[in-house]
């Protein structure tokens, strides 16, 4: 009696939640140091910024002629696809952040349903990839997957 074990409630979340949760996941990942400027967006729209003044600094520098041109172009737009891919992490986290519309959200990932559950469940078990220090390989792969999705939001 006294060495009973309780038995755990496994409670399915619905589609809204597994991408919110993953969206808070990227964004947490993408601007550790929110919690220094205890407001997350306020920290994401910095990098925002960062990763423009990036773009704007190798532009100038671009060059097909040189290595360093090249370096600059590449450099340049790694910067753009790495503030696109902000950009839209933002946007879904300010989507889904409106829990009104719970409804809508679980209606419009209907299609996507499978593929967030798959997401979310390899995100979930994250002792996994930790233990093989996968970390940044990880949310680099999560955000390529789930960026497509969240841009269906504009």
């Amino acid at each position: 009696m006294f060495f009973q074990l309780k038995e755990s409630t496994k409670t399915d979340h619905d589609t809204y939640h597994k991408a919110f949760q993953l969206v808070k996941a990227l964004i947490h990942h993408e601007c550790p140091e929110h919690r220094a400027n205890h407001h997350i967006l306020y920290s994401a729209n910095q990098k925002l910024e960062a990763y423009l003044e990036a773009q704007k600094h190798f532009r100038q520098f671009e060059d097909p002629a040189t290595v360093l041109g090249t370096f600059s172009t590449e450099a340049y737009q790694v910067a753009t696809k790495k503030y696109h891919q902000l950009y839209f992490i933002i946007r879904g986290y300010m989507h889904l952040s409106d829990e009104s519309r719970r409804d809508h959200f679980n209606h419009h990932f209907r299609f996507h349903a499978e593929k967030l559950n798959t997401m979310y469940l390899l995100w979930e078990q994250k002792n996994y990839w930790q233990l093989l220090n996968l970390d940044i390989s990880f949310y680099e792969q999560l955000k390529e997957d789930l960026v497509p999705l969240l841009t269906q939001f504009e």
